[in-house]
């Protein structure tokens, strides 16, 4: 296990060393900023209307997957998940517009069960702050069992429903980030948007990744396989789509 895969483990997040190349950047912020000046559909609002969140970005641009292909995020990656990786579509997969009271601080955790590990991957396109309202994490929460689901039938949990988690608040660590800066976090870990307190937004981007892992039989429509070779072994034989296939052992 290298360096970076225990401190993962041991703390639920991970601080990228390299940064995201410029234009690359640049590149994703020209897309971002075009589909919230024009508001192009699907976004959310914040409390005046304005559009503070683009989802479905892999559908809007290949700038996106050309990002998570990169050498810096891929050796990561692999270094978390394993030789073979998927990006899931609907985890994540969008652009915040962080302004000032635009996006409440609420801990939370992105999935409720260790049985399907994701790692949420953030892009900061400019740099995140304290000031600004830089993602808050608190470490080794992802370590925390199961206290059930969240309201209103969404995904994750959050701190402040479930007594087990409450003593959570008020821990989290601000993690202040450059621009072109990356954030592994596992999607277990609890976490937040810290509060904007500048008179100015802050543009990053997230997705949530995935192991290509030996039962996977056939390619999910709802998931991009990012790199690697995905092997399907299995020990018995399976029916697929009307016809057999013979798995190994």
């Amino acid at each position: 296990m290298t360096d970076l895969a225990r401190f993962f483990e041991a703390t639920g997040y991970a601080k990228l060393p390299d940064r995201l190349p410029p234009d690359l950047v640049s590149r994703m912020r020209t897309v971002i900023d075009d589909h919230f000046a024009r508001g192009v559909p699907p976004y959310r609002v914040n409390d005046t209307g304005t559009p503070c969140r683009l989802d479905d970005l892999l559908e809007r641009d290949p700038v996106f997957l050309e990002a998570l292909r990169h050498e810096c995020v891929a050796a990561a990656l692999r270094q978390v998940l394993g030789p073979a990786v998927d990006v899931v579509h609907a985890r994540h997969n969008h652009a915040t517009l962080n302004g000032p009271g635009d996006i409440p601080f609420r801990l939370h955790r992105d999935i409720q069960q260790w049985s399907q590990p994701l790692v949420a991957v953030f892009f900061y396109l400019e740099p995140a702050t304290i000031a600004n309202g830089c993602t808050t994490v608190v470490p080794a929460s992802h370590r925390l069992p199961y206290a059930g689901p969240q309201s209103g039938g969404g995904g994750g949990n959050w701190a402040d429903e479930h007594d087990q988690y409450q003593h959570l608040i008020g821990q989290e660590l601000p993690v202040e980030m450059p621009a072109g800066g990356i954030l592994l976090l596992n999607c277990l870990c609890f976490h937040s948007v810290g509060r904007n307190t500048s008179a100015f937004s802050r543009r990053s981007v997230v997705f949530a990744c995935r192991g290509s892992d030996e039962l996977s039989q056939v390619d999910h429509p709802g998931a991009t396989q990012l790199f690697g070779k995905r092997r399907f072994l299995a020990n018995r034989v399976l029916r697929v789509s009307g016809s057999l296939r013979q798995g190994q052992s």
